[in-house]
């Protein structure tokens, strides 16, 4: 019996061996064509020359298209596996993290690409002019071509060897003129953070063109696709991040003359590197990259510490104007009642995105303020809202009897409603108004859309720069947590106080 069964296995073995050695070794895919993509997941770059030329020369339904705000998220996507492909330009692996993403460029199109420069708003022709001055200057003498070529080199695995001016913080302090410069985050080789400074060839001829005008140099930081609305409403003078020059973009910026040229790119997973790492020290190379490389750790640290400052001081202005709108709610006066419920139903109806960016963008785009501010005001008049339904059902659960025998005890309205009415219900809704701080708090995230570098934004900057995943989404996500908690843990001991 014993010898029919191990027969029998060995029978398996030897035919399960024949029909693996027949299996045909499946191929790595390499696409060199855009009829290579067919039935395969592409990702694209929201707002890139890439995803209009992809668009317009790819039948629908043939690819499955992908969009993401960030390059990273791109390059991620297909290095873990959610896309087959990322269109994008060459210049992605000009960067260290890059190959150690074991990533390459399998095929190159040069027809969807070209010229980049530096885009002014379409009114600024003085400084396009002088700026086009300025780079004939540095071409003349040879230094364009050097600075150039001196970053956008493919050799490049360390670019602390490229700088030759000191990086900049992108803040500016005193009263000189100020030249604002918008980017999209980390863009080697043009823009690059070292030691949380800003550097990179766009960075280094933009320090050089404001040092020779006498201004100061101040670089915020959003989203891609927000650029050039940036440039157009004012908020910046400048856009850069290797932007290239299409007719679409001609219409909506004046650009300066190009100092460079790109190619766009097929990225796929390079099969020939397999990471044999083992998933311990995969950790430790992420908790390196994330935290300690360039001192990233400080820039987690100053946006949590501008994370506390916009979700405090806009909890503060949003349980004073809940106060007034409260107020306006319960007035017996009719056009203040219509009032209070116009606004409370403007705010809790309209996406907080919107409403931020249009605060940004519109209404406060020539006020002037500190983009902080912008925010904190935005996040405020949107809490109002639901503060001061909070109010009135804490003031509306004290029973009215209450009223009544503080007016017959010979208190004045107002005395009767902060000595006796006001204790009452603030003790009914300091419960409630945990969960609209903790929503706040949350919500902050979003910052980032005006160009704050708030807890949420810096962990993205760090992700453009290391491509590491994992660990900066796991500190913010830790942080948040312990934020949440502490303000939650201080309004249950004001209730208990209370």
């Amino acid at each position: 019996m014993r010898m029919r069964y191990r027969n029998i296995s060995i029978l398996l073995s030897v035919v399960l061996c024949l029909l693996s050695s027949c299996q045909k070794e499946e191929k790595a895919f390499v696409p060199q064509s855009f009829d290579d993509l067919k039935g395969h997941t592409v990702c694209v770059l929201e707002g890139s020359i890439q995803q209009d030329y992809a668009m317009a020369h790819v039948k629908q339904g043939d690819v499955n298209f992908v969009f993401f705000p960030g390059a990273t998220d791109c390059m991620l996507a297909v290095n873990q596996g959610k896309a087959d492909v990322f269109f994008g330009a060459d210049l992605y692996a000009y960067n260290e993290a890059f190959h150690r993403q074991n990533l390459k460029i399998c095929h190159l199109t040069p027809e969807c690409g070209g010229p980049i420069a530096f885009g002014v708003k379409k009114e600024n022709m003085m400084l396009a002019g002088d700026m086009d001055a300025f780079e004939d200057s540095l071409n003349q003498c040879g230094q364009l071509k050097e600075i150039v070529s001196r970053w956008f080199n493919p050799d490049n695995t360390d670019f602390h060897d490229c700088v030759k001016i000191a990086p900049t913080e992108g803040k500016v302090s005193g009263k000189d003129k100020v030249l604002k410069v918008g980017i999209a985050g980390v863009k080697p080789p043009a823009e690059v953070m070292i030691d949380n400074k800003w550097t990179g060839c766009e960075i280094e001829l933009l320090q050089m063109y404001a040092k020779s005008r006498g201004m100061q140099l101040k670089i915020d930081v959003y989203d891609f696709d927000n650029l050039i609305p940036a440039v157009q409403s004012g908020k910046i003078d400048i856009v850069a991040s290797t932007l290239a020059i299409n007719p679409e973009r001609q219409k909506k910026v004046t650009f300066i003359k190009p100092y460079n040229a790109v190619s766009a790119a097929f990225i796929i997973p390079d099969p020939e590197k397999q990471n044999s790492m083992s998933t311990w020290d995969k950790l430790k190379q992420s908790a390196y990259y994330s935290l300690v490389a360039e001192d990233r750790w400080q820039l987690l640290a100053g946006g949590l510490w501008t994370t506390i400052i916009i979700a405090f001081f806009s909890l503060l202005l949003g349980a004073i104007l809940g106060g007034g709108v409260c107020w306006m709610r319960m007035n017996n006066r009719k056009p203040l009642v219509v009032t209070g419920k116009l606004y409370i139903s403007i705010m809790r109806n309209m996406p907080m995105l919107v409403f931020l960016m249009l605060m940004f963008y519109v209404f406060l785009a020539k006020s002037g303020l500190p983009t902080i501010l912008v925010a904190i005001i935005a996040f405020g008049m949107n809490s109002a809202a639901y503060i001061c339904e909070i109010y009135r059902t804490g003031i509306e659960g004290v029973d009215k009897g209450q009223t009544e025998a503080g007016l017959a005890l010979g208190f004045s309205p107002v005395q009767t409603f902060f000595y006796i009415i006001a204790p009452q219900a603030v003790h009914k809704a300091l419960p409630v108004f945990k969960n609209e701080t903790v929503t706040l708090l949350k919500g902050t995230s979003i910052v980032g859309y005006i160009s704050i570098i708030d807890l949420t934004k810096a962990s993205d900057l760090i992700r453009s720069a290391s491509f590491e995943a994992f660990f900066p989404l796991l500190i913010i996500s830790v942080a948040y947590f312990i934020l949440a908690w502490l303000f939650t843990t201080v309004i249950d001991v004001l209730v208990k106080r209370i």
